[in-house]
Parts: structure tokens; sequence; C-alpha cells
């Protein structure tokens, strides 16, 4: 479920001028729930199945309505197992990679009527409506403060912002960790 732009209108008009455009401050929120997505990596989702062809390698992604990919986080194959996913430099076996942020591609052709399912981290489009409702619920007051920043020009509103930023990714990472990391002692 999405969250209209409007629903963060609250947190972000009384800290613009007065007669500030509707369109303007919708663009604002949007490249910084954009940024947010992005930098967080907070937006996590795991795609509908693709079913496998013969003698096809390249899928198109069934993202959801109003979503652009940041990244393919992980990738099984049932009936195999998870997939290595490819990363600049040498690999070998079998593979999966995105060209173009829409499509998958296998490194090799696969049996027909597996199903694919891809894990994925999302961002608004530049199209969107709103964002996730989760995400909403959870950071709403930072991605407004991240408008604001964009907004007013305000770079001391805008480190707070990319701050919040990083502290949410170390903390999102944590979250999703089977182990705590170490500490290393400084002498």
């Amino acid at each position: 479920m999405m969250r209209e732009w409007a629903d963060f209108f609250p947190d972000v008009l009384p800290g613009v001028p007065l007669g500030t455009p509707e369109p303007t401050v919708v663009h604002q929120l949007r490249r910084a729930a954009q940024e947010f997505c992005t930098r967080t990596r907070a937006w996590r989702a795991v795609l509908e199945p693709i079913t496998t062809e013969a003698g096809r390698s390249a899928y198109g992604m069934p993202l959801p309505a109003q979503t652009a990919l940041v990244r393919l986080e992980g990738a099984e194959l049932q009936g195999y197992g998870p997939l290595t996913l490819w990363r600049p430099g040498p690999g070998a076996g079998p593979y999966l990679m995105t060209p173009d942020a829409r499509t998958v591609s296998f490194g090799r052709l696969v049996a027909a009527d597996m199903a694919l399912v891809l894990d994925v981290t999302l961002k608004p489009s530049d199209t969107a409506a709103g964002v996730d409702a989760d995400v909403f619920d959870q950071y709403s007051e930072v991605i407004a403060r991240g408008a604001l920043a964009r907004l007013r020009g305000d770079e001391a509103t805008r480190r707070e912002f990319l701050s919040s930023c990083d502290d949410i990714n170390v903390a999102v990472w944590r979250g999703r960790s089977a182990a705590r990391p170490r500490v290393v002692p400084y002498f």
C-alpha cells in the first residue's frame, strides 16, 4: 500500500515559505524519498516469482507499480537454490544480473518451468504518487527533513538528513543480521 506525498505536508509545509507551489513540494519529497531509499536500502521486497522458459535467458522484473529498482539483493531458483549475483570481476558458474534495472539475465540458460524469486530494494519511481506505507510509517520525518533541506537549500539540514540515512542504513542491516558485529578494541 502507498501513502501519498500529501501525507508529508504537515511535516513539510510549515517549514517552507508561504506560497511555495505544491508541485515543487511534491517533486522535492519524491527526490528526498528516492535518495533515502537508495542510501538506506530500507524498502525491501520479494517479487512475484518468474517462471523460466526453455531457450530464454532474459526476463522482465515484476516490479510493483510506481517503483524503481535500487539493487538486486538476492535471487533463488526454486529447485536449484540461491543464485550468485553478478558483480564486477571474474565470475564462475551460474549467475544472475540486471543490465538495465528492469530485466534480469542468466549467465547461462536454465531449465524451463522453474520459479525465480527475486529479493530487491526499491525506491519510488519518477512518476510515483507516494511511498510505501511501511517506509512512511517508520521514516516519514527523515524523508520530510530531506525535502525541507532541498526546498530551503539548507546545508545543515541536509547534513542531518544524510547522517540520519547513514544511521538508518546501519540499523536496518544490523537488524537483518544473525550476529552482532565484533567490537575492535583501540589501545
